[in-house]
């Protein structure tokens, strides 16, 4: 009897652990779980001293644009872009951009990392704005994002006391498609942020007279607490800048095309590569000085985050990450060592665990982390039911172990339960699972070798 209420008791505190487990989950993708929306702003210098080009870049989420079906049996989604400038409550310019992106499955719809998106340049008078963002799914005539923001125009600085070289704000671009005579940039887009693991650089567009320029040095900084603790610096060589004839954006694209000039111009292009993969997820200041030959000097800094603009929900809960490895890459007495200490000690030890399966160890992102968390995530938001989380039905396991199928098929019995059949072939494995208790659970019933059939 005693050996019962012990049992008893083990399995009380083991379902009431899931429970709560499944609860924190759940208050975390409520709290991080926002639309992924970004616009961003900046403005260009311009040959005039009143005038300037602002570039805008404007993008929603794929699981925020709504799809419908179309007669081919594809999904599309048809947006439209409208930016609107205003002073005083009256519009001065606008942007009105149309987007219809086009995917094949609905899954795709469903993607928060893929966006619609699109990209802009209006000529402006240097001021104070209001700009106005609106997006709107024409297939429902329902606008589905709207945003105001407050806007100061100027390229920084207009002058130095050498003479007048004026310098736009950094910009966050992926690396440019360069040919002979042109080039396309393709802006970061996330708000003025850095991604976490990805590979971008700085960007920094130059107007000067008569001059050019001797020197760009960059210096990266990251902010703890009131300190700035240098990470990197380094020079640009003026044998990479690019000398521009024309920026535009791309209409059939949500890129900048830069046609390029291959004689010195008053209009250039400098890309600040301050290897950003290999930096932290942190805020950190990133500050730029440019040296004309003439001696003209000008600063600018950006201050952003290196976000991990996806990152898995677990992430935000080291214990709640530890417990979900558990029987999958972990015993037991392994989650009870990780989890041994403060929260500090708990993150320490989780990170130490995961850097020895780091694929890339000299880099901060580590991949392998991200993988094994994404799936945690697939599986909650695919395969839960009413009766079970979706990490802990038999799919979650085979989805977090071997990650997503080569295929995917039902099968449907006559008077016995709908089975589901993946297919990896790269493992040569074949799953089945069957919905035994007609409520959505599959529960796996097979597991076999792909070549013994």
């Amino acid at each position: 009897m005693t050996r019962f209420f012990v049992s008893l008791f083990l399995l009380t505190a083991f379902n009431e652990l899931v429970a709560s487990a499944q609860e924190r989950y759940i208050d975390i993708v409520q709290k991080y779980r926002r639309p992924q929306f970004f616009a961003e702003f900046i403005a260009l210098p311009a040959a005039h001293s009143d005038s300037l080009k602002l570039m805008g870049n404007i993008r929603l989420s794929y699981d925020n644009s709504f799809f419908v079906k179309t007669p081919d049996g594809k999904f599309a989604t048809d947006l439209t872009f409208t930016t609107e400038l205003l002073q005083k409550n009256i519009a001065v310019t606008r942007s009105i951009r149309r987007k219809i992106v086009t995917v094949n499955t609905h899954e795709e719809t469903l993607n928060r990392t893929e966006f619609v998106e699109t990209i802009f340049t209006l000529p402006l008078k240097k001021g104070d704005y209001e700009v106005a963002v609106e997006v709107t799914n024409n297939d429902l005539q329902k606008s589905l994002r709207m945003e105001r923001q407050l806007l100061k125009l100027s390229t920084e600085p207009t002058t130095s006391k050498q003479g007048e070289m004026k310098v736009s704000q950094l910009l966050f671009v992926e690396r440019p498609r360069i040919s002979n005579d042109s080039m396309s940039i393709q802006p970061l887009g996330f708000s003025g942020n850095g991604v976490f693991g990805r590979d971008y650089v700085a960007m920094l567009y130059i107007h000067l007279d008569s001059d050019s320029i001797r020197e760009i040095s960059y210096q990266l900084l990251e902010k703890q607490d009131q300190r700035e603790i240098p990470v990197a610096s380094g020079k640009t060589s003026p044998s990479s800048l690019f000398y521009t004839k024309e920026l535009r954006a791309s209409t059939d694209e949500a890129v900048l095309i830069v046609e390029r000039e291959k004689k010195a111009t008053t209009e250039l292009l400098a890309f600040i590569d301050f290897n950003a993969k290999a930096i932290a997820n942190a805020r950190y200041v990133l500050k730029v000085k440019v040296v004309s030959e003439k001696g003209r000097i000008v600063e600018v800094k950006k201050e952003f985050d290196n976000a991990w603009i996806n990152m898995p929900y677990p992430l935000y809960d080291i214990e709640l990450a530890v417990r979900l490895m558990e029987d999958i890459m972990l015993t037991s007495e392994e989650v009870k060592k990780l989890l041994d200490g403060n929260a500090s000690e708990q993150r320490r030890k989780f990170l130490a665990f995961w850097k020895t399966q780091d694929p890339t160890p000299d880099t901060e992102f580590n991949e392998a982390l991200e993988e094994f968390f994404r799936r945690v995530d697939y599986t909650f938001f695919n395969f839960y039911t009413n009766r079970e989380f979706g990490w802990r039905t038999d799919r979650g396991r085979v989805y977090i172990r071997f990650g997503k199928p080569t295929e995917v098929s039902r099968e449907f019995p006559l008077n016995r339960p709908t089975r589901e059949i993946w297919i990896y072939k790269n493992l040569n494995k074949r799953f089945v699972f069957s919905d035994i208790t007609n409520t959505g659970n599959y529960e796996l019933v097979s597991e076999s070798q792909l070549e013994s059939e």
